[in-house]
């Protein structure tokens, strides 16, 4: 992670869901109260509060289809509420999860919750650390807990991640001159990738 941030990095995804060992936090902290944006996921080792970089406190153990605290049966997305930064991607019907990280229940926790299963329990977690965040997925990156990383809502809560991010500190000769649109809204209100003919917009 070190040699990582010697470079302009705007988001960093740790996917092994391992603990942060004191040396990676000495220099992530600074980095994220730079802006950066840090986006961990869960994993057998992430048993309870491993690391200080965590935006909620761990229940020791997981929850599993089929083990201690279990359901009857793998469980689904629940709709993205209207202040999460997911608000509005659709909830497909085929994003399942068997195991997740619990969280500790807390006053705060519902603030710090972007994403929940049909259950109520988060499935996405955040906190704000100065001009930075800190995300975490309560599932790992790979299907072996859920079928989340082979959905196509996942490409588009990261993208929604990756736009929270001020990581990236560049000089003014390095910055474009214009910025082109990403989307736009369409006549009947929808959004859509812009036509040829959409100007881009002077910085």
């Amino acid at each position: 992670i070190a040699d990582l941030l010697q470079r302009k990095v705007a988001m960093i995804i740790l996917a092994s869901g391992n603990r942060v060992t004191d040396p990676e936090v000495t220099v992530l902290e600074p980095w994220l109260r730079r802006g950066g944006v840090l986006v961990r996921f869960a994993g057998p080792t992430l048993d309870g509060n491993v690391d200080s970089l965590l935006p909620v406190r761990l229940r020791g153990g997981g929850r599993t289809f089929g083990g201690t605290m279990s359901w009857t049966e793998p469980v689904g997305l629940a709709s993205f509420h209207e202040d999460s930064p997911f608000a509005g991607l659709a909830v497909p019907d085929d994003v399942l999860v068997s195991t997740q990280v619990l969280a500790e229940p807390s006053p705060g926790l519902s603030q710090r919750t972007w994403a929940r299963l049909a259950d109520g329990t988060p499935l996405v977690t955040a906190e704000r650390r100065d001009q930075g965040w800190i995300v975490l997925f309560h599932v790992t990156a790979t299907p072996d807990w859920s079928t989340l990383p082979l959905s196509g809502v996942m490409v588009e809560m990261l993208r929604r991640i990756l736009d929270l991010s001020r990581g990236v500190e560049e000089s003014a000769t390095t910055l474009p001159k214009s910025l082109p649109a990403r989307e736009i809204l369409s006549g009947t209100g929808q959004l859509i990738v812009p036509p040829p003919t959409v100007l881009a917009l002077d910085r």
